[in-house]
């Protein structure tokens, strides 16, 4: 990978490239980038855990609020998941369905959407095939969704410009080498698209505030707007509102990369073997989507929606000794998804929804 970016710096105009360029390069270039590669990413085994990955717990609650919206509400019994990684959540909202729901099974559609072809492989090894289940590599491959579409942790982990502001002067971060290392350097901000996002969103930084300008995130949030003709947008992720961003905990920015589950902050070490992630823009999505045509139903702590989605429901009585059964482990993550200062409460979770009449309640009362 150090070769390939050096070869890409080397042969760019001016030697450089910017943090969106690099982090495109280290995290999707086929064969080499972080996500395209065959290497375990989620788990013990990998660089980080995500929601899913705690039993099953995450999976059967989404399917439980799920199977609500399309049999209450009448919500299309079609759900698509946005980067859908190792399959391990989507396997558990369809188990769930399958076992619990089998009149609503025959008519459901559940779409995985993945560029990573190491991705896909293992999510046919993990899913059975059937008529209820499609691979596909990008959403513009479908016609309108109608139903339900959802993400958990697909934005923080699209490459973003660095900018700064340096002696009342905005400057961009960029990439080079130099005594054959990378490096960065800093330069006047002249990037026309990022003076309008910052314009457009209303924001100022202080003095020395490093920012990370999410200018990939609008396109892909966009994209996938454009294919939701009716139904929910789900996002599930870690970020800030605006507010929150001015904090002087945030002044450094949020960009970070992950390997073997520890934390990485010069994220020009190990190119292509860490996770690279910034925090979220939410306020960002929220315009977004009402400049498109989507409302606002909600913007919650992952641990209040997975309590207004029902994960209370899945609690069992367990009664015997035996601490690794399936209802005792089930048990565990449940209690480890909403105790309080537990993962969840590092999530948040936006709901949007498009052409569904707002007086139409998402959650039981």
């Amino acid at each position: 990978m150090e070769k390939f970016l050096y070869e890409l710096i080397g042969n760019s105009p001016h030697k450089k490239i910017s943090y969106q360029d690099y982090m495109e390069a280290v995290l999707y270039s086929p064969t080499l980038g972080y996500y395209m590669r065959e290497k375990e990413k989620i788990g013990m085994n990998g660089d980080f855990y995500t929601s899913g990955n705690v039993g099953d717990a995450f999976g059967r609650t989404l399917a439980r609020w799920f199977v609500f919206l399309m049999k209450e509400r009448g919500l299309p019994p079609c759900v698509v998941e946005m980067g859908a990684g190792n399959g391990k959540l989507a396997h558990d909202i369809l188990k769930y369905i399958r076992e619990e729901e089998p009149m609503l099974w025959e008519d459901f559609t559940y779409i995985l959407v993945d560029s990573s072809p190491y991705h896909r492989k293992l999510q046919q090894m993990r899913i059975r095939p059937c008529e209820q289940v499609v691979f596909a590599t990008d959403l513009e491959d479908f016609p309108i969704v109608k139903g339900i579409l959802f993400s958990n942790e697909l934005f923080d982990a699209l490459p973003v410009h660095v900018i700064e502001k340096k002696n009342g002067e905005l400057v961009e971060i960029f990439i080079t080498v130099k005594e054959d290392k990378l490096v960065e350097i800093k330069e006047s901000l002249e990037n026309q698209e990022i003076h309008s996002y910052l314009e457009e969103h209303n924001i100022a930084l202080k003095e020395n505030q490093r920012y990370e300008v999410p200018l990939k995130m609008v396109e892909e949030f966009e994209r996938i707007v454009n294919r939701l003709h009716a139904g929910i947008l789900l996002t599930f992720d870690y970020g800030y509102t605006e507010l929150e961003w001015g904090e002087p905990a945030h002044q450094q920015g949020s960009l970070r990369g992950f390997y073997q589950h520890n934390m990485v902050n010069d994220i020009l070490q190990r190119p292509g073997e860490a996770d690279l992630t910034t925090h979220i823009h939410f306020d960002t999505l929220i315009k977004l989507g009402t400049n498109r045509g989507l409302s606002l139903r909600d913007l919650l702590v992952q641990r209040d929606f997975l309590l207004k989605g029902g994960i209370l429901e899945g609690l069992r009585d367990h009664e015997g000794t035996n601490p690794f059964s399936e209802h005792a482990k089930r048990n565990r993550a449940i209690r480890s998804l909403i105790m309080p200062g537990g993962q969840s409460e590092y999530f948040r979770v936006l709901v949007q929804t498009k052409n569904i009449d707002e007086k139409v309640k998402l959650f039981r009362e």
